[in-house]
C-alpha cells in the first residue's frame, strides 16, 4: 500500500530542480501554483544551475527571482522622462507604497553592474549575483492575492530597509507593477540622499515619491 501511495504522490518540484530536470520542475510547480516561467530565460537557466548546489534556491525562489528579472527587463531603455525629486530613506516608504498598490502586485529592484560583480553562474550567498539583461536583481516583493497583503508588505519593508542599510553602489531601478500598470523609476544615491533620475511616467513617479517619501 505504501508503495502505491508513493507511486501516486505528485512529483516534488524542488527535487526535480536539483536533479536538473528543469522543464519537469516548472510543470510540477505550475500544477499546484498556477505560476510558470520560461525555462529558457537566462536568469532561470543560471539559477537552475546553481540550485544543484545551493539549498536556498527552491522552485518558489527560482520562479520569484526569474519573475523579478523579467519585470526589470520590461523597463524601457529609451523614451523615458527626467525626474528630479529626492527622498532620504527607503524604509519610511514601505507601508505607503504597499498601500498604494492593488493586489496582485509586484515590486522588483535592480541595479547596474560593476567590474567586481561575480559570475551569475557561480555559487554565492542567497540572492547574490542574480543577473538580468540590464544588471543584477537586488530583491523583490509581491502580493498575489489580497489575503496575502500583510506578508507582501512585510517583504517590501525588508527589501526597502536593506536598500538603506546596504545601498547599491550603482544606478538603481525600481519597478512597481499592479493591475493599473507599471511604474519604473531610476535612482541614485548622492550626498546621503536618494535622487530620482528618470522614469517611464513622470507624473506618477513624482506623485509616488512625494506621497511616500515623507510618510511616517
Amino acid at each position: 500500500m505504501l508503495a502505491l501511495l508513493l507511486a501516486c504522490a505528485p512529483p516534488d518540484p524542488d527535487a526535480l530542480l536539483r536533479d536538473g530536470r528543469v522543464d519537469e520542475a516548472i510543470a510540477a510547480f505550475a500544477t499546484t501554483s498556477g505560476r510558470s516561467i520560461p525555462s529558457g530565460h537566462p536568469t532561470a537557466q543560471a539559477l537552475a544551475k546553481r540550485a544543484q548546489s545551493e539549498s536556498w534556491i527552491t522552485v518558489v525562489e527560482w520562479v520569484r527571482w526569474t519573475e523579478a528579472a523579467a519585470l526589470l527587463e520590461g523597463v524601457p531603455g529609451t523614451r523615458t522622462h527626467p525626474l528630479d525629486v529626492s527622498f532620504e530613506s527607503w524604509a519610511v516608504m514601505a507601508t505607503c507604497t504597499a498601500g498604494r498598490l492593488e493586489a496582485p502586485w509586484r515590486v522588483a529592484v535592480g541595479r547596474s553592474t560593476g567590474p567586481d560583480d561575480p559570475d551569475p553562474n557561480e555559487a554565492g550567498r542567497p540572492g547574490e549575483g542574480v543577473a538580468y539583461a540590464k544588471g543584477r536583481v537586488v530583491g523583490t516583493a509581491m502580493t498575489l492575492e489580497a489575503a496575502g497583503s500583510a506578508s507582501g508588505g512585510a517583504a517590501l519593508a525588508a527589501l526597502f530597509d536593506n536598500l538603506d542599510r546596504d545601498p547599491p553602489a550603482h544606478l538603481v531601478t525600481i519597478v512597481l507593477a499592479d493591475a493599473g500598470g507599471s511604474l519604473a523609476v531610476n535612482v541614485t544615491r548622492r550626498d546621503g540622499v536618494w535622487w530620482t533620475l528618470s522614469t517611464n511616467d513622470a507624473a506618477a513617479g513624482a506623485a509616488w515619491i512625494v506621497a511616500c517619501g515623507s510618510a511616517s
